[in-house]
């Protein structure tokens, strides 16, 4: 395993909530004035006193009432995915069957924030491989982190990054053959109908799971597709 991709596949996956903080910390530094005039200025801020306040829904709104009413969501993305030991080590995201770890006070405090969702970009609930089954170890993970989102009083809104002919290694598909083993790249979702009936199956399936979940606000289909040039 090359010694660049392999940090370079490290780097990415550094805790997520480190980021987010900077990123929180760096946004709000960046709204402030700046006195530096040699960069270009856009239009005025509009006057605080002046915005229109945000529409906050009462809690017994309707979950499409999120979506139509404004800008009522306000989180952070939570990215997991299988470990790979080969790959990832002893220690890289945790001993677990996904990783990296998340535990209920990492969701407290994205709520202390002033956070009321959490998107789960999360592996599929159907195996990458044929024959296609319900994988019971990243069901129960998601059935997890949607409990703890739930007693942090976050919506959630479900990704799936993996499922049916799709692995987590097509965000790295360069490093195929040199960082991880070729094996591990799938992305027959692309080029095969029983993939592709599987992946849609595998929706149906989620949907009906969680239908009735009061904080599962919102579903995305794939992450990231990138089926151009692949198929």
């Amino acid at each position: 395993m090359g010694g660049t991709g392999m940090n370079a596949w490290r780097q990415r996956g550094t805790r997520w909530w480190g980021l987010i903080l900077v990123g929180a910390l760096l946004a709000g530094a960046c709204a402030g004035g700046s006195e530096d005039q040699s960069v270009a200025e856009g239009p005025a801020a509009e006057p605080e006193s002046e915005r229109a306040p945000v529409e906050e829904l009462p809690a017994s709104a309707d979950k499409w009432s999120l979506w139509t009413h404004g800008t009522q969501l306000r989180g952070a993305n939570l990215w997991q995915r299988i470990v790979v030991p080969e790959v990832d080590g002893p220690d890289f995201l945790g001993s677990g069957y996904i990783g990296p770890p998340v535990e209920p006070s990492d969701l407290e405090a994205l709520a202390a924030l002033g956070a009321n969702v959490i998107n789960l970009s999360h592996p599929g609930l159907f195996t990458e491989r044929l024959p296609y089954v319900v994988d019971e170890q990243a069901q129960a993970n998601l059935d997890r982190l949607i409990d703890m989102a739930a007693q942090a009083d976050l919506f959630v809104v479900i990704t799936f990054r993996t499922g049916p002919g799709r692995s987590d290694f097509t965000f790295y598909r360069d490093g195929a053959g040199d960082w991880f083993d070729e094996d591990l790249l799938i992305e027959t979702v692309w080029t095969e109908a029983e993939a592709q009936d599987a992946w849609a199956e595998m929706w149906r399936y989620t949907a009906e799971r969680y239908r009735d979940n009061p904080v599962v606000v919102g579903y995305d289909l794939m992450c990231e597709p990138n089926g151009e040039g692949i198929a």
